[in-house]
């Protein structure tokens, strides 16, 4: 019987030993031995249970310790185990959580009072369950750049309560393992996960898939391939953008969100975000959509918004060697992109997933970003209601330039349209 925290062996001597106390004990007129109920276990797992009984009648005395024993073997057979427990209401339950996987117990209850130890004469056995492989699945990238990949994935199940590691494995050859590259994520039971997978090269197919490994081996998701883009450039700023080849152009990855001209001059900002600029004359100014200057993710993944002013002043917006594209570069991307139908909905194709009949030919994607754009009243409007817009260098007459146009809808074909110099749209700029 375990007492304070230990587990005592009893051998089959001594419960036949307890058993003629119990008799004696039964035959004289001060109390009798506690009765006990049938034990039921529930919630059987790998290393475990959880078992309860009752006491039917206490023998006319105070019960001064009850619990349960158990072995592999059958009752009253060879050495058990004990453990205590405490009653509540005639009840009492334990929670085995040391015993071995995949193993037949056999489990009863005791209880004592003043008189004597009994003893159920029922008993219960249960089978813990077996250690399984982990059930995870690999999801798509959330983002690709030149040197990284952000991956997603889910732990469905650990089947084993001891997960032991989890994360993402990486390779430039098609079947990923652990005995290749792996970045681990560090999970608190089951759920979705991402992993950011750096230090890569440009340019490069890689094979992802996740991982989870517990005591009964590893378990890995689906394999998804993905190639980084193409090399990186940085503006006045300091920020970084990936870049990305498509057909004999170079492109950002992601909308311009320079606050500087190349020459180190600040971009100014109207005073207020709102203010109505129409009447202005060749207004050069800069915002972050609805002045959102306290929101870092929105500006990295959406950009600044300039007027056309700003984008052919002679300062240079772009970092140097680059420029802002004209109409005729932008056709030449999108007759690349959309071929026969150069004004399709490919523009916004925002997978980096390779073709896996012919990895080597793949290449990455615009990826453009519904960022929204304001009027040159001062009213923003949001690219998920309205679209969006990203200015060419080229002017069509007076105060008009022409602007590329993306609407809302994954249905909505890319067009060029003829829109005020004084709007502010969204930049990408190409390599001289």
């Amino acid at each position: 019987m375990r007492t304070a925290g230990k587990s005592v062996r009893i051998s089959s001597c001594s419960i036949a030993a307890m058993m003629i106390f119990l008799l004696t004990a039964s035959c004289t007129k001060e109390g009798t031995p506690p009765i006990l109920g049938e034990p039921k276990v529930s919630n059987v797992y790998i290393h475990g249970g959880t078992v309860e009984a009752k006491i039917l009648y206490d023998g006319g005395q105070e019960i001064t310790s009850c619990g349960f024993c158990w072995n592999t073997t059958g009752y009253a057979s060879g050495n058990y185990s004990c453990a205590e427990s405490s009653m509540i209401d005639g009840k009492f339950q334990l929670k085995l959580d040391t015993l071995r996987e995949g193993t037949k117990y056999f489990v009863w209850p005791y209880a004592a009072n003043k008189k004597a130890v009994s003893y159920g004469w029922r008993m219960a056995s249960f089978v813990t369950t077996t250690v399984k492989l982990p059930h995870i699945a690999t999801y798509g990238a959330r983002e690709v750049t030149h040197n990284s990949v952000s991956m997603n994935a889910c732990l469905y199940e650990d089947n084993s309560y001891n997960t032991l590691e989890t994360g993402i494995c990486w390779s430039t050859h098609p079947n990923p393992t652990l005995e290749d590259s792996r970045t681990p994520y560090d999970i608190m039971g089951t759920g979705a996960f991402s992993v950011l997978v750096t230090g890569l090269d440009p340019s490069t197919i890689y094979y992802f898939r996740a991982f989870a490994t517990n005591s009964a081996g590893t378990a890995y998701g689906s394999i998804l391939s993905y190639r980084t883009l193409d090399g990186s450039v940085t503006d006045y700023d300091g920020f970084e953008y990936s870049t990305v080849r498509l057909g004999n152009q170079e492109w950002m990855a992601s909308n311009l969100r320079t606050t500087s001209f190349s020459n180190g001059e600040r971009i100014p900002k109207t005073g207020i975000e709102t203010l109505n600029i129409e009447s202005e004359s060749n207004p050069v100014y800069q915002w972050p959509y609805q002045g959102h200057e306290d929101h870092p993710k929105l500006l990295v993944d959406d950009g600044r918004l300039y007027t056309w002013y700003t984008v052919t002043d002679s300062r240079k917006l772009c970092p140097e060697g680059w420029h802002v594209p004209s109409i005729d570069e932008w056709n030449e991307l999108l007759f690349h992109i959309g071929g026969d139908n150069p004004y399709s909905t490919d523009l916004r194709r925002f997978s980096y997933t390779t073709d896996p009949l012919n990895p080597e030919v793949s290449e990455g994607s615009f990826r453009a970003q519904l960022a929204g754009f304001r009027n040159a009243s001062g009213l923003f409007q949001s690219g998920y209601n309205y679209g969006t817009y990203w200015w060419s260098s080229t002017a069509a007459s007076g105060d008009i330039g022409y602007a590329v146009f993306c609407g809302p809808s994954e249905n909505d074909p890319v067009s060029i349209r003829e829109k005020s110099k004084k709007d502010g749209f969204s930049v990408r700029c190409v390599k001289d």
